[in-house]
């Protein structure tokens, strides 16, 4: 049995490769090109580039919810219609110290491996506007595309998780009382 559980996970492995590979070729496609642009993104290589492979354990100490319906163009791409919606997520990095905030998006419904590229597309995008409008340590922000989860319900989510700073990080950051 074992035996057969390494087959159907090398098999799926080298599917998803085949699906990347496939996704690269589309995008250097001439004709499909603007395809790729229209959704918020131009390479999947740039979808990773500040992505964590799991959420952290601990409990965030402030997030924001939304509904991917409200800042979204439409369901099937990353492009951002509704801005404005972020900023207040944007003022709080901005203003508080953080050790980690986390841009996590999921999918209700759809394929699984678009519903990740998808994702992911989302989180960066989200990401990349936090980054460019606001004063954000872009080291300490982060995405995950969490594909089709089955906690999603019914509506696609995107979250801004905020993590704290760890102690010796906190004192590191605060200026030491001066002694008289």
């Amino acid at each position: 049995m074992s035996e057969q559980a390494r087959a159907l996970t090398d098999e799926a492995q080298a599917g998803v490769a085949a699906f990347r590979d496939d996704m690269e070729a589309l995008q250097h496609n001439f004709l499909l090109r603007g395809y790729f642009e229209k959704r918020g993104y131009s390479d999947t290589k740039e979808l990773t580039q500040h992505s964590v492979s799991r959420l952290p354990a601990r409990t965030p100490a402030k997030e924001f919810d939304y509904d991917t319906k409200e800042l979204f163009d439409k369901p099937d791409n990353a492009k951002l219609r509704n801005k404005k919606a972020l900023d207040e997520a944007g003022k709080y990095l901005e203003e508080n110290q953080f050790g980690l905030a986390v841009v996590a998006s999921s999918e209700a419904r759809g394929d699984t491996d678009k519903a990740r590229l998808l994702t992911q597309a989302r989180a960066k995008v989200v990401r990349d506007y936090l980054t460019e409008n606001f004063k954000v340590d872009d080291k300490h922000l982060k995405t995950i595309g969490l594909g089709k989860t089955k906690d999603a319900a019914d509506s696609s989510k995107l979250a801004i998780l905020v993590y704290p700073a760890s102690p010796s990080v906190r004192s590191a950051q605060k200026p030491s009382p001066s002694i008289p």
